[in-house]
């Protein structure tokens, strides 16, 4: 079996950014730090970084240590006071990608335009979006949902940064058909768009596709969903451990794929696995 593996595999900048961040605090600070949820959605380098002395906090009372790090996709005002209250310092690792992509979706909403947003209901940049906007903003995530938005006549739509750009570029054009005036910010991450486009280059020439990362992880996800809608067998894992030998049958050319938050630890045990599998 050969293997064809990306060119864009590994971190992407704000993801490395983050962890070095969270790094650099949990050293510095004398003692434990926190974050609010995981600091990137990848359990892998999530417990490495627990290890090291960055905690995860589910709930307010589970705050505390010297220093509160702000995950990668930002986090809502009221967790941020929640942690000023306990005496915590504050240090920003969120993504500047993300935070650019709010304060457009802010000057949106100051221009007066209904807001929508192509994102996953609940992920933390839309979590975090929605707080900042609230009912100045609408979240969809799908064609169906966006068909169901009752639109004005000056419409601002942008997207998660994180979203497929197939499903954004559907919605928007859809809602164009709806309106008088519309106005598109292209707020997808310049890292994870030129990995599906890779991506959906790949899938033509392989036989069968493997995606490496957090299970959790929305711009991984995208990577599996363009293998699947072209009827590509598609392998989603976090760790070789995953991988079944039987998977392979019959597969001449195997794609490989990661997405921007898996480390590349993971991406060389997962190689050096297909390697003892006989692919080269």
């Amino acid at each position: 079996m050969k293997i064809v593996v990306a060119k864009h595999m590994g971190f992407c900048g704000g993801v490395r950014r983050a962890v070095e961040i969270a790094e650099r605090a949990a050293q510095t600070a004398g003692g434990p730090v926190t974050t609010w949820g995981p600091l990137i959605h990848n359990p892998q380098v999530v417990r490495r970084l627990e290890g090291a002395g960055v905690r995860v906090a589910e709930r307010k009372e589970e705050l505390g240590g010297q220093a509160f790090v702000v995950s990668a996709y930002g986090v809502e005002h009221a967790v941020l006071d929640a942690a000023r209250e306990r005496g915590m310092r504050i240090v920003d690792a969120t993504c500047p990608v993300v935070t650019r992509a709010h304060q457009l979706a802010e000057k949106l909403a100051a221009e007066g335009y209904q807001v929508v947003c192509v994102g996953d209901h609940g992920h933390p940049e839309m979590v975090t979006l929605k707080e900042m906007l609230g009912d100045r903003v609408t979240v969809v995530h799908t064609r169906e949902e966006a068909a169901r938005v009752k639109v004005s006549g000056r419409l601002g739509v942008l997207s998660q940064t994180t979203q497929s750009q197939e499903n954004f570029r559907q919605i928007v054009g859809d809602f164009a058909l709806r309106v008088r005036e519309l106005k598109v910010l292209n707020t997808l991450c310049p890292a994870i768009t030129v990995r599906q486009e890779e991506t959906d280059v790949l899938v033509n020439e392989i036989d069968a596709l493997l995606v490496i990362g957090g299970h959790g992880s929305s711009n991984t996800t995208r990577l599996a969903e363009i293998g699947r809608a072209r009827n590509l067998p598609t392998y989603h894992v976090e760790t070789a451990d995953e991988i079944s030998p039987s998977w392979f049958d019959g597969v001449g050319t195997l794609g490989v794929v990661s997405g921007a938050s898996t480390p590349e630890w993971i991406i060389t045990e997962i190689l050096h696995r297909l390697q003892e599998l006989g692919a080269s």
